[in-house]
């Protein structure tokens, strides 16, 4: 009984003591002792170590919970910024895709040609080539024989013409009206037929219109075809870029 009542003694002037000077390690506490037979005694306890130990303890597991609770909010922050920089990367991919999808169902291309002869066609006249077995995008028209820009960028035209036994044929690439390259049959003093061919590469923007012209008064004579029923005189065009 003696010894439990100093030892309660002991822990209740050791918080006190502590509580009062935590920074001193070194200490000497005295506290009253009370026997069996009610005698007052005083013992003197240096408790420098147990102050050091409790100190320490202390100090150990103050930092173990600090570092627990950092390497928690470090492990979500990076989880946070993965998750974000994923979805981030997910939606640039879905739009370059959309992009990418977006641009193949934008093709524009055409091929058309003649179905019967033409001759004596004036200056200015638009050379409509009537049939168009391709023409991805709709862009052509074989009623107008001009083909309307639905999409900015490039594009490739290219067209041959195929003149009849001494007769000329004279023919441009216009885009709103403006004479982009020319294509020269000359063939007045041939006695076979002769065939012309000319490409153009032009910037063209939505609504912009692409037409093949007569140019001057050398419209004498257009074949469609020179044997067979296979087209000879053609009209084509798609987009680059």
């Amino acid at each position: 009984m003696l010894f439990g009542r100093i030892g309660i003694l002991m822990f209740s002037c050791l918080m006190r003591q502590l509580h009062s000077a935590p920074s001193s390690y070194g200490t000497m506490i005295s506290m009253p002792l009370v026997d069996n037979i009610g005698a007052t005694l005083k013992a003197d306890l240096d408790v420098t170590k147990m102050n050091k130990y409790l100190h320490e303890y202390i100090q150990q597991e103050v930092s173990l919970g600090v570092s627990k609770a950092m390497a928690g909010m470090v492990e979500t922050m990076v989880e946070n910024k993965t998750r974000a920089v994923q979805t981030e990367l997910e939606a640039k991919i879905g739009d370059k895709m959309k992009q990418l999808n977006q641009k193949d169902r934008e093709k524009h291309a055409f091929f058309a040609h003649l179905s019967s002869n033409k001759e004596n066609l004036i200056d200015g006249t638009v050379v409509i080539f009537n049939r168009a077995p391709l023409n991805v995008g709709g862009g052509y028209d074989t009623a107008s024989g001009k083909f309307t820009c639905k999409e900015d960028g490039l594009y490739f035209f290219s067209w041959t013409t195929l003149s009849n036994s001494r007769k000329d044929f004279t023919s441009a690439l216009f885009v709103n009206g403006n004479g982009i390259a020319e294509n020269i049959v000359d063939n007045d003093e041939t006695i076979d037929t002769m065939t012309g061919s000319s490409s153009a590469i032009f910037q063209m923007r939505k609504g912009d219109v692409a037409w093949i012209g007569v140019v001057g008064a050398e419209g004498t004579y257009l074949r469609h075809t020179w044997t067979k029923g296979i087209p000879a005189s053609v009209f084509t065009g798609f987009k680059i870029d």
